[in-house]
């Protein structure tokens, strides 16, 4: 244990870190949790300084319980929230808040983007414009508040702010780069034709940088905070999304990334950037990867909303009764919209529905089609992706619902996808060791570590008895969104719900 590497993701919620071996064997772990600021309904801000007190606290934690010596660490990667805007001046201090992804105030900027150049946006960078980016937040600064914009020097993301305060270098990685719709995903740079568009300062967007570039030695203020040796290598790291994806082995074209949880993720790694209107596209840590995908709202959420509405108290006992229907669910088809939803339909005003009840719907068949519902709403974005050449080859799961061998199941029957269950994974910080592993030549490939670190718990392969069944309730599934997609928009109008996404 002479060599440790040390990996960081700053999430939404908090701040996660470990100390790994170079081959990914982790000998510690700590979590520092920070506040969300809602100073308006539909604001979502953070206090950057929080991001840099939890990062130095939670090297701290991992430190002593590894009792580990700062010279053992031989370098630090980061990873972290995408998307947001943290404004900082020429001195590095933030002049505001940062806006982070979850903030939906830029509708009105995110429908100047369309009408001004919508269809460059998507030829060039491979999305649609929507306020949970950077670009619309600027714009909506450069409306409203002016003054502090013209105080900024650099718009950063949540990772290049606390890169900022270990090395004093202001950059983007490549990974946190792609998602801004400024970004051009085939050259790998800023988009001055679309940064002009916007209206927004080019000056505002600053260096991109490889993941595994070492972008600087880690500064002495930093090191005395984070108790680390001053000068130890820093790489620029990755978008939390793509880190994770390289820590469940997802190295190779074709492999996807299934995250699990409250919500749900699919993300399909692939050797050039696809660009569709409804999904999301944006680099892999990896170089000359991509992922295409999107996110699933509602995912656990629906079987723990189902769980309250039934009476239950533990998922056992709905997945036992789940199973005691066959697939399809007789007839009944759930459309997981709980919250509205974001890929592929990026709706805002959806809601969930139960379609086909009948009087021999009972408990069983009613958890069942929550269960395939939310499988349903991933065949949706693969069948998406595949529409603009996307290949998939293997699902590889992370998660809490993984733990249902009944829901795996489903979930390979639906997609009709091998489902590859991996065992318990620190997720991004993980592809953060890698990263900087490779990037200080302690392992030859951050891929093919991580694809040997990654541990396979069980393969669910499709059972071809239920294609059939599964093939015709999809295209019932498709075609009930657009059916209904009036009476959604038509419902949100009488209630004064505002469109979440767009």
């Amino acid at each position: 244990m002479d060599e440790l590497i040390l990996g960081i993701d700053i999430g939404t919620t908090n701040v996660k870190a470990i100390l790994a071996t170079p081959d990914g064997q982790v000998v510690a772990q700590a979590t520092e949790g920070y506040t969300l600021l809602t100073p308006r309904p539909g604001f979502v801000e953070q206090n950057a300084e929080d991001w840099w007190l939890g990062t130095a606290r939670v090297t701290r934690a991992v430190m002593a319980q590894a009792q580990a010596r700062p010279e053992q660490v031989k370098a630090i990667g980061l990873s972290g929230q995408g998307a947001g805007a943290t404004l900082v001046d020429s001195s590095g201090q933030p002049v505001r808040p940062g806006i982070i992804w979850m903030d939906a105030r830029s509708e009105a900027q995110c429908e100047q983007m369309r009408q001004r150049c919508g269809s460059r946006i998507l030829a060039i960078n491979g999305k649609q414009p929507a306020p949970y980016n950077m670009d619309p937040k600027l714009m909506w600064l450069a409306e409203h508040e002016p003054e502090v914009l013209a105080r900024a020097k650099y718009s950063l993301t949540t990772t290049g702010y606390v890169n900022l305060r270990l090395t004093g270098e202001a950059v983007l990685n490549v990974s946190d780069a792609s998602i801004p719709f400024a970004f051009d995903q085939v050259a790998c740079d800023w988009s001055d034709e679309l940064i002009a568009c916007f209206g927004v300062r080019r000056d505002l967007y600053p260096r991109v940088a490889p993941c595994q570039e070492i972008i600087g030695g880690l500064l002495a203020e930093a090191a005395g905070a984070m108790g680390l040796a001053t000068g130890t290598p820093v790489i620029a790291g990755g978008e939390d999304t793509s880190a994770a994806g390289l820590a469940v082995g997802v190295s190779l074209p074709g492999q996807a990334m299934l995250s699990l949880g409250t919500g749900g993720s699919i993300y399909i790694a692939q050797d050039r950037a696809l660009a569709h209107p409804n999904l999301l596209t944006f680099a892999h840590v990896l170089e000359q990867q991509w992922f295409v995908g999107g996110t699933i709202v509602a995912f656990g959420a629906s079987l723990a909303w189902c769980r309250d509405l039934l009476g239950h108290s533990d998922f056992t006992t709905m997945t036992d009764l789940a199973a005691q229907s066959a697939p399809g669910a007789e007839g009944v088809v759930f459309l997981p919209y709980l919250s509205g939803e974001l890929q592929p339909i990026n709706d805002g005003h959806a809601r969930g529905v139960f379609f086909g009840l009948s009087l021999n719907a009972k408990q069983p068949q009613l958890i069942r089609s929550v269960l395939e519902g939310v499988a349903l709403a991933i065949r949706h974005n693969i069948e998406v992706a595949a529409e603009v050449g996307a290949r998939l080859s293997e699902l590889r799961g992370v998660g809490g619902p993984t733990r249902s061998p009944l829901w795996c199941q489903i979930i390979a029957d639906v997609t009709n996808q091998p489902l590859t269950v991996l065992k318990d994974n620190p997720g991004a910080p993980l592809g953060d060791v890698f990263l900087a592993a490779a990037a200080v030549g302690l392992i030859d490939s951050a891929g093919e570590a991580a694809a040997r670190a990654a541990k396979v718990e069980h393969v669910y392969t499709p059972n071809p008895a239920v294609r059939a069944v599964y093939d015709d309730v999809f295209e019932l599934y498709r075609r009930l969104y657009p059916a209904l997609k009036p009476a959604f928009d038509q419902q949100a109008q009488s209630h004064g719900l505002g469109r979440i996404y767009s």
